[in-house]
């Protein structure tokens, strides 16, 4: 009865272990039957570390790392403010354009005072120069005309005129820089820089001669020996009215306006030529030498003026226009006499455009300090 119940047992234990062969079995087969992706990086990870010999890395427990505390941003620095000695100065030719920071008034003041300043120290070359153009006689009460009556002749009107015509000429040279450069008139007119600046130079001058030509015809007679003193000038322009006021008007126009195109014209050409550096010193070196140039040509011009403003209501044959005192001075003189007076002329007007943007740069840079300093 004993063999029937073991043979019975080792039947049962020989039927689990087919069991369980069996779903080890099955097990490995759906494993390698169905591979994922996690399958194959643990597989690829265990294949490298049986390669290198070393023992199945654990996956490391992710770590919560905390955030960095954003930086806190640094504060802006203030500005400083630009030192006046490095602002551009008017004196320069990127700023010749006066009125990069300098309001119309300002400017008027600065130009004012730069003419006036170039009137007072070159007023004896003037002299000197009217007195070679104008035609001969004796002085009044027959007394000698000394070095100091070149200095001082016809000083009164030269100073008391020369503020306000510098005032006028370099508003309207504004107000034609700022006209020419409108949107309007430039998409109509395509107009590059040295032809705006030619032509608000040119208004400039022709707005000055209405205040120059009352200066001229007060200043003359007087360096000319035809009276004593501007007193005595003022009243006989006086006695003529408001036509002797303005004698010689046409020929101030006709010499100042070209004056002022020619010497520029040949200043960009000179600049041109030698190849010369945006530089105030070197601008105002050539335009030295333009003008001086543009000078001997106009002197012609210039003795008409002369002898217009200086002829006297006791000669026998008066002057009369432009054309007419040119034609009458080369028919009775000669050719020579329309150069009278070229040298103190060119002596006159060659340093006169350095003089002027010299006391304009130091005016505006004294305005300028001022404002800011505010």
């Amino acid at each position: 009865s004993r063999r029937p119940l073991q043979q019975t047992a080792m039947g049962t234990r020989q039927s689990r272990m087919r069991s369980s062969i069996a779903f080890v079995a099955m097990a490995l087969l759906i494993a390698c039957a169905a591979p994922g992706a996690w399958a194959e990086d643990v597989g690829a990870e265990m294949l490298e570390a049986v390669e290198a010999d070393e023992p199945t890395p654990e996956p490391a427990a992710e770590l919560e790392l905390e955030p960095e505390p954003e930086p806190e941003p640094e504060p802006e620095p203030e500005p400083v403010p630009a030192p006046v000695e490095a602002m551009p100065s008017p004196s320069t030719p990127a700023a010749a354009n006066p009125g990069s920071e300098l309001t119309f008034v300002e400017n008027m003041i600065c130009g004012s005072t730069a003419r006036l300043c170039a009137s007072i120290v070159l007023h004896p070359f003037d002299t000197l120069r009217t007195r070679a153009q104008a035609r001969k006689r004796a002085t009044p009460g027959g007394s000698q005309f000394s070095v100091a009556d070149v200095f001082l002749k016809g000083i009164v009107p030269q100073v008391a005129l020369a503020m306000p015509a510098g005032a006028l000429q370099f508003a309207t040279l504004e107000l034609a820089r700022n006209a020419l450069s409108r949107p309007d008139v430039v998409a109509k007119v395509a107009l590059n820089k040295p032809v705006k600046d030619l032509l608000a130079s040119a208004a400039g001058a022709f707005a000055a001669s209405f205040v120059r030509v009352p200066q001229e015809v007060l200043k003359q007679p007087v360096q000319a020996g035809l009276y004593r003193n501007s007193a005595d000038s003022a009243r006989a322009v006086w006695r003529g009215g408001p036509r002797r006021l303005y004698r010689g008007f046409g020929a101030t126009v006709l010499r100042d306006v070209p004056w002022n195109s020619l010497g520029y014209t040949f200043f960009r050409a000179i600049k041109l030529a030698v190849r010369a550096p945006d530089e105030a010193k070197s601008d105002m070196l050539l335009a030295g030498i333009g003008g001086a140039i543009a000078a001997v040509i106009l002197t012609p011009m210039d003795v008409v003026k002369t002898r217009l403003m200086t002829q006297s209501s006791a000669d026998a044959v008066q002057y009369s226009g432009v054309l007419s005192t040119l034609g009458r001075v080369l028919s009775e003189e000669g050719p020579a006499a329309l150069f009278r007076g070229v040298l103190p002329r060119v002596i006159y007007l060659a340093p006169l455009a350095a003089i002027v943007l010299a006391v304009y740069g130091e005016m505006a840079r004294v305005l300028l300090k001022l404002k800011h300093a505010e």
